[in-house]
């Protein structure tokens, strides 16, 4: 089998997070004249599906994906895919990607990800039966702080978040350290980006220079740094028609991506693509609630990520109090706490060291 028909490794991953910018960034990489990404699609599923390595990596990742990629090609091979920080997805590519690779990783405030990645996945039928009801009825705001009590104050089902990311992936995806140390255990720090999407939306350009220069290309002066891609802003007209559209649209993942139906019986997809798209249009319409968290909720939910945010801004080596919030180290917190309490019943200070 020649180069181009095996294809070859992407030099550099973006791994994600899911709302967190990922596919601006994949519109803006495409244009680059010195990148080439994944054909046909945005996240290539092999490392997310395990049903995928029946057909074989060299077959279905190399030659499906990237396979029009030359070896000799000078141009740097990425590719861009939110969902590779899901379970198991770490071991799987340590074991087949060079420790040099670069690694990318888009990250926002946990809190405001966590309401985005509600709002997302309830028009898509990845909440539970009844939560599209519940949303119409209470609104955004409030339907997604009973959510977030529903799971986290359930200590069984707080326990399986990670366990079950997919499931979960309002809270999991907002679990960045716990998800980097996975790859931190097989790839050098010193071969992973950090971008932060507050940053990354104030000023594209500059954050994109930066990631340019991570992965060892220059500037393109024809790039279009406007674009907004992704937002999501729909909301279904039903629990019913949310499941539905889950369901055809795993479908149509099915025939595209894991079939390769285009391939062989282009009319045939082409067909179901129509009837997928008409569906979606049937049960999503434009969302007019914007409505912002709650600050109870943003307090609690705040509290849940403080150690996630204390592990990113030590691997990031900076505080993102500017950026997400100011989160206090709980020995000091402690320590604060006892001092206080040994004032008022007339100890010295110094008794609380």
């Amino acid at each position: 089998m020649d180069s181009k028909e095996s294809g070859r490794n992407p030099e550099f991953l973006c791994m994600g997070f899911q709302k967190c910018g990922t596919t601006t960034l994949f519109e803006i990489l495409r244009q680059h004249k010195d990148v080439v990404l994944c054909r046909d699609v945005k996240e290539p599923m092999y490392y997310r599906v395990e049903g995928l390595w029946f057909f074989g990596r060299k077959w279905y990742y190399k030659k499906r994906y990237y396979g029009h990629i030359d070896k000799d090609d000078p141009r740097r091979c990425g590719e861009v895919n939110a969902g590779l920080t899901f379970t198991g997805c770490a071991k799987k590519i340590c074991h087949d990607f060079s420790p040099d690779t670069k690694l990318i990783f888009m990250m926002r405030n946990p809190v405001d990800r966590a309401y985005s990645s509600y709002k997302y996945f309830l028009a898509r039928g990845f909440l539970p039966n009844g939560m599209v009801e519940m949303d119409q009825k209470y609104g955004h705001a409030e339907a997604f702080d009973r959510y977030v009590h529903s799971v986290l104050d359930d200590k069984e089902q707080e326990n399986r978040i990670m366990r079950q990311r997919l499931k979960y992936l309002v809270f999991s995806q907002s679990c960045y350290y716990t998800c980097i140390q996975e790859y931190l255990e097989h790839f050098p720090k010193e071969n992973m980006c950090f971008v932060f999407f507050e940053e990354f939306v104030r000023d594209e350009k500059s954050v994109c220079q930066d990631i340019f220069d991570f992965i060892g290309i220059g500037e393109d002066e024809n790039l279009d740094y406007s674009i907004r891609a992704n937002e999501g802003n729909e909301r279904a007209i039903s629990s019913q028609a949310a499941k539905a559209l889950q369901i055809i649209k795993g479908f149509h993942y099915g025939f595209y991506e894991f079939v390769v139906l285009p391939y062989w019986f282009l009319t045939a997809y082409e067909c179901f693509k129509r009837f997928y798209l008409r569906k979606r249009d049937e049960y999503l319409v434009p969302d007019a609630d914007k409505s912002t968290i709650l600050p109870k909720t943003r307090d609690y939910l705040e509290a849940y990520f403080a150690d996630e945010v204390r592990g990113i801004e030590a691997l990031a080596g900076r505080s993102l109090a500017d950026i997400w919030y100011p989160v206090q180290d709980s020995r000091n917190k402690e320590k604060t706490e006892k001092t206080e309490k040994l004032k008022k019943t007339g100890c010295r200070p110094e008794d609380a060291a």
